[in-house]
């Protein structure tokens, strides 16, 4: 039976197993069953994630869009503001160029204004023109090709009345105004900006300048924004780029303030990007949703398999890192675009910077200008006020400049600016401000004053400047200058009225002989007032018809009968009455009233001599005085000797221009005496010997006379030396064959001495003073019924 037992041995053997087999079955189905659903929860919780991390990551995405949109949106904003900002303060360039153009009765010319214009039009961009406006009359206009249908345009008449009423305001406020975008007159789309002028508190007219506005939107970036933010500009309601829609619906919008009305700019994600993002997320998406059933994978692989999961976590442990390496270059990027808006940001502001220099100093010698000068005076009288302390004010005027700039023309009055300029910085030391604040007018601050004896030294200082020559393309000139001086507070307190007394005090020094310095005190304050009142009723005599020709007569000795009349200018005032013409001259030629003036009497004393030679009269030479001012070449004198002399009949023989030494010292003069002497105007030498003479010009210049000076008459019985000049200059005109004549004759024994000494013609209160045009006209006609006075 050993055999049967064994056989059951090994059946319940077996039926252990399969019993232990059907025992785990259940089990492994309850775990299989567990790891199925623990998938299944991982799987709701995973996708649950990663739809809302996606979701997440959708919302960031947009809001980043966003973002840059708005970061766009700003940049563009600040870089629009900075661009017009730019433009508008060349409008208080120009219009600080105009006031210093206009400035002590000067006039502004079309080549100094197309040389300021020029720097600008052509150097920054969307400036269509600059314009400038008297009396609200377009005149001057840079550039003026494209721009020719401004000229002669009346702001104030305007056909629009938009622009009609811009111009109102201007003038009225004082302040500077903003009119745009606006169609403009000579095409296209502008802003314009106006400011206007005034002189002597009365309005001279506007200064303008127009716009483009497509050049100012493109260099402010908004035409070429990033490709994915869609960009708008509006100004004042008024589209000028985009599209209006943006205005209409959620988007970044940003406002610019300007003067006069605003401008919006709106900015929003371009369509194509926000579908560029819809579509990432929905492939992120796909991609979580292959993830999430890999992961699943790689959960059911770790329950089986531990080490590939290691490996799995692994791999996407390394996917992390991608991403973040990823996001640290995205953050790097970031940080690049903010560095160059920043380095944007300063160039704009260099470029401001530079701006203020040009408003600041003069374009022509590069010191500062009269707009700086008012401020750092302004400011330094607040300073040394609080800290009681003094500062002296130096006014200084050349002498004669404007003989130098209008017979050598405005470039040789430039470059000698420009030399004084330069000579005026040498004894200044640093905190000392110099300045040209117009014409050939400058000014320097001498702060923390301690005694008199700085303010002595340093005029001394500044008129030794003017010993050596000005060496101006190779020609040697000398130019001396006059120094006005005031102490603050000793003088006064106030910015204006020191400037006043400086320039009184440089007047003086003016009437002192010039080529020195003057202190103000007390009593030039009258004498200025004075001063100042015949200036400006110089400016309405000639329109009231005040002043009068006066005639000398002029004797032949050898005869006794009247050869000419020297015409005399007189000026009887309506409130004070005959003013000498000793006061009221030297005035007219600072004031450069003389051309005008000297112009009248030579076609009044043609007409007169015409008239009387109308009247039956023989004919008679006139002399008239001629100024230097005359001469300069925009003046063209030998052209307007002949309309005169065309426009009266007078025939030219019988025209004698009188000049002096110094006039004729200059050749360009002489050019000017020889064309009128070629046809048969008679030129003469006024006061001869008593300036810097060369005698080499009696060879080279068409004279026909010579006058003694009256000094040298007065000297006649009583200085030795005037009568041994007189006999020399008599001796010098019987050698050269002119005529000579003797002026200030008033005694019986000056004639004698002259008729001695063989002197052709006399004039003087001897004979006859100076005669109303009636008297004369008496006196010719007893002359020409053959009453001599010898």
């Amino acid at each position: 039976m050993p055999n049967v037992g064994i056989w059951v041995t090994m059946n319940l053997k077996g039926a252990t197993t399969m019993d232990t087999r059907s025992q785990h079955a259940p089990l492994r189905y309850k775990t299989s069953r567990r790891i199925w659903l623990l998938i299944l929860l991982i799987t709701i919780l995973l996708g649950s994630s990663f739809y809302w991390v996606t979701g997440a990551y959708s919302r960031w995405m947009h809001k980043d869009l966003d973002y840059d949109a708005s970061v766009e949106l700003g940049a563009n904003a600040s870089s629009l503001t900075l661009a017009l900002e730019r433009r508008m303060l060349l409008s208080d360039g120009l219009k600080a160029f105009v006031d210093t153009s206009l400035m002590n009765g000067s006039t502004l010319s079309h080549e100094q204004f197309d040389r300021f214009a020029s720097n600008f039009v052509h150097t920054m961009q969307g400036i269509r023109n600059l314009s400038v406006y008297p009396g609200g009359i377009a005149e001057y206009v840079y550039p003026l090709a494209s721009n020719e249908s401004i000229i002669g345009l009346n702001l104030l008449a305007h056909k629009d009345l938009a622009i009609r009423e811009n111009a109102e305001r201007t003038k009225n406020t004082s302040q500077k105004t903003i009119l745009g975008p606006i169609e403009l007159t000579q095409g296209g789309l502008g802003i314009l900006t106006r400011q206007s002028i005034f002189i002597n508190n009365e309005f001279w007219g506007f200064v303008s300048i127009v716009l483009d506005v497509p050049p100012i939107l493109a260099e402010a970036g908004v035409t070429n924004a990033n490709k994915g933010i869609e960009m708008a500009v509006r100004a004042n309601g008024r589209m000028i780029y985009g599209n209006r829609s943006l205005f209409e619906r959620p988007s970044q919008l940003t406002t610019v303030n300007l003067s006069e009305g605003t401008w919006q700019l709106a900015a929003v994600p371009t369509t194509a990007k926000t579908k560029w993002i819809d579509t990432k997320i929905r492939f992120l998406r796909l991609l979580c949703s292959l993830g999430c059933a890999l992961l699943i994978y790689i959960i059911y692989l770790q329950l089986t398999q531990k080490h590939k999961l290691l490996e799995m976590v692994k791999d996407r442990t390394g996917n992390l890192m991608t991403a973040n390496t990823q996001l640290a270059a995205t953050l790097d990027k970031l940080s690049e675009a903010e560095d160059q808006l920043r380095k944007q940001y300063l160039l704009l502001e260099g470029s401001e910077r530079n701006l203020r220099k040009v408003a600041f100093h003069d374009t022509v010698t590069g010191l500062h200008n009269r707009m700086f000068f008012q401020d750092r005076l302004d400011s330094i009288i607040i300073s040394h006020k609080s800290r009681e302390e003094r500062f002296a004010l130096f006014f200084i005027d050349l002498d004669q400049f404007k003989l130098i700039n209008d017979t050598l023309g405005h470039s040789y009055g430039d470059m000698l600016l420009q030399e004084v300029g330069q000579r005026l910085k040498q004894p200044l030391v640093q905190g000392e401000a110099l300045s040209r604040i117009g014409g050939d007018e400058f000014t320097i601050i001498l702060p923390m004053l301690s005694d008199l004896t700085q303010v002595h030294e340093l005029a001394q200082q500044l008129v030794n400047l003017f010993y050596e020559p000005f060496l101006l393309q190779q020609v040697e000139y000398f130019v001396t200058a006059s120094i006005g001086i005031t102490i603050f507070p000793d003088h006064s307190q106030d910015a204006d009225t020191l400037m006043k007394y400086a320039d009184a005090a440089m007047y003086q020094a003016k009437e002192e002989g010039k080529n020195t310095y003057r202190i103000y005190d007390e009593t030039l304050n009258a004498d200025l007032q004075q001063k100042m009142y015949i200036k400006n009723s110089l400016r309405r005599a000639l329109d009231h018809q005040e002043f009068e020709v006066f005639y000398q007569p002029q004797i032949e000795l050898a005869t006794g009968r009247i050869t000419g009349l020297e015409a005399l200018l007189r000026w009887t005032h309506p409130k004070i009455g005959p003013i000498s013409p000793e006061v009221f001259i030297p005035i007219a030629e600072e004031s450069g009233l003389m051309i005008p003036i000297g112009e009248w009497v030579l076609r009044t004393a043609c007409a007169q001599s015409k008239a009387w030679q109308d009247a039956g009269l023989p004919p008679i030479t006139i002399a008239v005085n001629l100024s230097a001012r005359q001469f300069a070449p925009r003046y063209d004198l030998a052209a307007q000797v002949k309309a005169i002399l065309a426009e009266t009949g007078l025939d030219p023989a019988c025209l004698e221009l009188e000049i002096t030494e110094n006039m004729a010292m200059h050749d360009n003069n002489a050019a000017v005496l020889q064309e009128l002497r070629s046809d048969n105007v008679r030129v003469s030498i006024d006061d001869f010997g008593t300036h810097y003479s060369s005698l080499s010009y009696l060879k080279r210049l068409p004279v026909d006379k010579i006058k003694i000076d009256r000094s040298f008459v007065i000297g006649i019985g009583k200085e030795p030396k005037d009568e041994a000049i007189i006999l020399a200059m008599l001796l010098l005109a019987k050698h050269m064959e002119l005529t000579i004549i003797a002026e200030g004759v008033e005694t019986s024994e000056q004639l004698a001495f002259l008729q001695t000494g063989e002197c052709h013609e006399i004039q003087g209160y001897f004979y006859y003073p100076p005669k109303s045009a009636e008297t004369a006209q008496q006196i010719l006609r007893s002359h020409a019924e053959g009453l001599t006075i010898i």
